[in-house]
């Protein structure tokens, strides 16, 4: 009979292992899952903004190219947080000095457009995602 409760003994403890692990295992494998699930999650809406910020900026090329040279005035978000107003136009040679700096050439691949201030005398740079206001003659567009 001894022998017989000592298996049983050595039965229970096994099993209450075996459970505690299967539960660790579980728990373990329910992070895992929520934190997959998580980053995948991240992703989708990363692509989502990524393709609104595509879109933001074909529209203002858009609407850029249909101003035909006329000036526009265009209201944005500065890197600091601050809005700024300028009219503006995409190409206006008469403040063009050289080629352009190697500066120049970094903004535009990471995404910046440029535009002349007239008010202001210079070229400015811009995110085309953070335009606020684009308005050329009876064209007004809100974002």
């Amino acid at each position: 009979m001894q022998k017989v409760l000592a298996k049983n003994r050595f039965v229970g403890y096994t099993l209450r292992m075996t459970e505690n692990l299967l539960i660790t295992a579980a728990a373990a494998f329910t992070t895992a899952l929520a934190t997959f699930l998580l980053i995948e999650k991240n992703k989708q809406n990363k692509n989502k903004a990524m393709q609104n910020q595509d879109q933001i900026a074909k529209q203002i090329d858009s609407l850029i190219a249909d101003t035909k040279g006329k000036f526009f005035r265009l209201t944005f978000i500065k890197k600091d947080g601050t809005l700024r107003t300028i009219n503006g136009k995409d190409k206006y040679h008469r403040l063009v000095k050289g080629t352009g700096s190697p500066a120049t050439k970094a903004l535009k691949e990471q995404g910046y457009k440029n535009a002349v201030n007239r008010n202001g005398e210079g070229w400015v740079s811009f995110m085309p995602e953070k335009v606020v206001e684009f308005k050329c003659g009876a064209v007004h567009k809100t974002f």
